[in-house]
């Protein structure tokens, strides 16, 4: 009777190890998801903030896609490059088809996105009517302080 006692005993004692090894596992694993999760929310967002700016270049007629034409249009806030064949505005908010603004700020650490647009010419500098747009959005990882992006690109062509 006293075996029996015993190997019970034993047996509590195992049952109890192996949930507690559960359960500091499960507790080790909680911040690790959270992070990714938080991540995967950043590049989900920064993606459609980079689409949305895309989508609203394309709206433009091919003349408007200027530097001054982004600006006016509410897709750029300021210039940062403004060459004769590629030029780059910069943004921290978008305004959305629908009306809304999409603030970087408030879902990115430091988040700030940029178009770019380089004016496709031949080799004697004469526009052959092409414009490829690039689109970025970048921002630094909260516990890191590294620098993540997203781009996107297209091409442009005047239909005249």
């Amino acid at each position: 009777m006293r075996r029996l006692r015993g190997s019970a005993f034993a047996e509590v004692l195992v049952s109890v190890f192996i949930v507690a090894l559960l359960v500091l596992s499960i507790a080790a694993i909680s911040p690790m998801t959270a992070r990714m999760q938080r991540r995967a929310q950043q590049y989900t967002f920064a993606t459609n903030v980079a689409q949305t700016a895309l989508e609203r270049v394309r709206t433009l007629d091919f003349l408007q896609i200027t530097a001054n034409g982004l600006i006016s249009a509410g897709i750029g806030q300021t210039i940062e490059l403004n060459d004769t064949n590629q030029f780059r505005v910069r943004f921290t908010s978008l305004q959305t088809p629908g009306g809304g603004t999409l603030n970087l700020a408030n879902e990115l650490r430091n988040g700030f996105g940029t178009v770019e647009v380089i004016n496709l010419t031949t080799s004697n500098n004469i526009s052959i009517g092409l414009k490829t747009v690039i689109v970025t959005v970048r921002w630094q990882e909260p516990r890191t302080n590294r620098w993540q992006q997203v781009q996107l690109a297209t091409t442009v062509a005047s239909l005249k």
